[in-house]
């Protein structure tokens, strides 16, 4: 029976969902940043697998979500293994499952594609490197040919299908997107496709240089002159632009053992493995930070005037009736029953203009009754295990004034076992 290297598994703690992160990959990419490329791990089975999944699962929950995110390293290099381990999970209950791949072992082996949707994936990551031969090559080792062959059988398979190609200045620019974006059209224009920036703080190799938000657009532009969905950043800004910060999130090791890790807790696993100084890679990461939180500020300026542009009706209505739209995780829908509410800020009886944070909290726990109040905070403090962002930022002063149009994400965080 065929085995494979689990190196860990990730669980997170904004909504119930399990990532195996499996060891060893068919590619070389000069770019990587995945410790896991290289192998190690524990060896299992994937029965044993699924079992240590589920066991983990309600270690740290209480029960199985509904989905899961296969990646690594490369699932697709151990077909039986994988097989195997996608039909177990769907036994179990999960919905959704989810596989990251390059693709190269799909699209050389036929049947592969079909015998994934068999086996209950329902949402596949694809990646495509380079369009051109001799970029591919030269970048990951492997010829382009089967990747690209990939798309064309997971599509005609049935399975929801995101593709993703890296923006490497000087070597995956925008010659290569638009070959790749036209290459997609032809299949079906309405392919999702998602352009990430390089990041070279983690690279195996310091290839090229972090792209500029300007080439980034550039990119995002060229691919949309071929295809309906496109989406820039590694972030995902435009699908979700105030993404709740989740400041750490649940390990577990094949022992079973938990580790609550954080961004500095994964750096310094990649630091680790690639030798470098200290003081370099925080210098980098720094930088990346900062051209996130700039791309991210400017994406939403630029939708957020032509929103504004063709909605003149709607802002003159949220005008007269200010709202805040307070959303909850997974983690607190056995008390809110609903993902979302909306709150007017200058309608009788419910919030006022100028409220604070705190005020906005009793009104949800008058609403939601004294289980959310004993959940979210006590008194004026928000309790341990809960999260609160304004806005996409974090916020644990309860006297924070809120207005028209903020966003509110309450986040009841796990306890690990």
């Amino acid at each position: 029976m065929e085995r494979r290297g689990l190196q860990y598994f990730t669980l997170s703690e904004i909504e119930p969902r399990i990532w195996f992160m499996l060891t060893g990959c068919n590619f070389r990419c000069r770019g990587c940043f995945r410790p896991a490329r290289d192998g190690g791990g524990v060896l299992l089975t994937a029965e044993e697998t699924v079992e240590r999944a589920e066991r983990a699962c309600m270690k740290c929950y209480g029960f199985l979500p509904d989905k899961a995110m296969i990646t690594g390293g490369e699932p697709t290099i151990s077909r039986e293994y994988l097989l195997s381990l996608v039909s177990g999970l769907r036994e179990r209950g999960f919905r959704e499952i989810v596989l990251m791949t390059n693709g190269y072992a799909i699209g050389a082996h036929d049947g592969y594609a079909d015998d994934l949707k068999n086996a209950g994936v329902t949402e596949i990551h694809l990646d495509i490197k380079a369009f051109s031969e001799e970029i591919h090559r030269w970048y990951t080792g492997k010829s382009s040919r089967y990747v690209l062959e990939a798309a064309k059988k997971i599509h005609e398979a049935g399975i929801d299908l995101l593709i993703q190609t890296i923006y490497i200045p000087n070597i995956v620019g925008e010659d290569e997107i638009e070959k790749i974006a036209a290459f997609i059209a032809s299949i079906d224009d309405n392919i999702k496709y998602r352009i990430n920036p390089f990041a070279p703080t983690f690279a195996y190799e310091r290839v090229s240089r972090i792209p500029t938000i300007e080439e980034m657009e550039r990119a995002y532009e060229v691919a949309r002159k071929y295809l309906k969905n496109v989406i820039i950043s590694r972030s995902c800004y435009r699908e979700y632009p105030t993404p709740p910060p989740q400041r750490t999130w649940f390990t577990v090791y094949p022992d079973l053992s938990v580790k609550r890790r954080s961004m500095r807790d994964q750096n310094e696993e990649r630091m680790r493995w690639l030798r470098r100084p200290v003081e370099k890679v925080i210098e980098d990461f720094n930088r990346e930070v900062g051209w996130d939180y700039a791309l991210r500020e400017r994406i939403l300026a630029s939708e957020s005037s032509a929103a504004t542009a063709e909605s003149t009706d709607a802002a003159e209505s949220e005008a007269a009736t200010a709202t805040v739209r307070v959303r909850f995780s997974s983690a607190l829908l056995h008390i809110t029953e609903e993902r979302e509410t909306t709150l007017n800020l200058n309608g009788a009886g419910a919030a006022r203009s100028g409220d604070t944070l705190f005020e906005v909290l009793s009104i949800l726990a008058e609403k939601y009754g004294e289980p959310f109040r004993k959940r979210v905070f006590d008194g004026e403090r928000v309790n341990d295990f809960v999260n609160i962002s304004v806005n996409g930022r974090m916020v644990e002063d309860m006297r924070m004034h809120v207005k028209g149009g903020d966003e509110i994400i309450i986040m009841s965080v796990i306890s690990g076992g």
